[in-house]
């Protein structure tokens, strides 16, 4: 299949590799800004947030792409952006963390949105709660972003997940908070119309990219991913969004075009973008 011809209101994601003369095309724009997710994109998916890590050869994958002229990389994450900084420690990128809350300039500084930093004692408050009435659960995991939270639940039995949901509906209700999902994760957010695909539009439109100008490429693996791919791919029909994991192949519908089975699967077709776009192969392929 002809990737510069696919139905995009349609068609179900396509394999992306190996990639074809229409990615090559719609992906040889520029700029060509790049967002990545990290968690499950580029880091394999671990059992807890601190045993996450990006493999040394995707970051040295990362560091060609950064060296590319005329090409931007920004890291999208559910993290926080500090926490998303030390995972992908790179010069010349940006970190849009707490699902686009925060933003780490391309010069250091931080940038937090003005309504969430008044939310923030309500999130602090929730953080107590959660954290006293999820205490006897095992394996339940709090994890205080400042701006919002996450409710681990991947190393919980199965039977205490509805206690969770109704501990995180409750202390939502009282605090004026919204309950969103991700894989094995609730997040507890404020009431804002922040995505992650309103801080990448707005990246791109800061940037002049899209609607004919320049290429845009987005891959995630999460629900919080599929608000970005809809909103690029509504922004310029050309953007390639990427799914990563093959499991949606049988599960959940995704609004991403093309699909990657894995990190390393990822990984493969940014080296092979490294190489389109000018810069030196992977040692690996040398």
């Amino acid at each position: 299949m002809d990737a510069s011809r696919i139905d995009h209101a349609a068609a179900a994601p396509v394999p992306a590799l190996p990639p074809n003369q229409g990615l090559e095309r719609r992906l040889s724009g520029s700029p060509l800004l790049i967002a990545l997710d990290i968690d499950g994109t580029l880091a394999p998916i671990a059992s807890t947030p601190a045993g996450a890590a990006v493999p040394e050869a995707t970051l040295q994958t990362l560091r060609r792409l950064t060296g590319l002229r005329g090409v931007q990389v920004a890291f999208v994450t559910g993290r926080s952006a500090l926490d998303g900084r030390r995972m992908v420690d790179l010069p010349r990128t940006r970190i849009i963390g707490n699902h686009g809350i925060e933003w780490v300039e391309l010069d250091g500084t931080l940038r937090v949105n003005q309504a969430a930093r008044e939310a923030a004692p309500r999130i602090a408050e929730a953080a107590e709660m959660l954290s006293s009435r999820l205490r006897e659960i095992n394996g339940a995991l709090v994890e205080d972003k400042r701006w919002t939270l996450s409710v681990h639940f991947r190393l919980t039995a199965p039977a205490d997940r509805p206690r969770i949901e109704q501990v995180l509906d409750d202390v939502a209700r009282r605090l004026d908070l919204r309950v969103t999902h991700g894989k094995q994760v609730y997040e507890l957010r404020p009431r804002l119309e922040i995505t992650k695909g309103t801080a990448i539009v707005e990246l791109a439109e800061k940037l002049g990219v899209g609607s004919g100008n320049g290429s845009l490429f987005y891959a995630g693996d999460d629900r919080t991913d599929e608000d970005a791919f809809r909103a690029l791919r509504e922004l310029d029909p050309d953007a390639v969004t990427v799914h990563v994991g093959g499991e949606v192949l049988t599960g959940p519908a995704t609004a991403a075009e093309f699909i990657v089975p894995d990190p390393p699967g990822l990984r493969e077709l940014l080296d092979w973008l490294v190489v389109e776009r000018g810069g030196p192969p992977s040692a690996s392929a040398s």
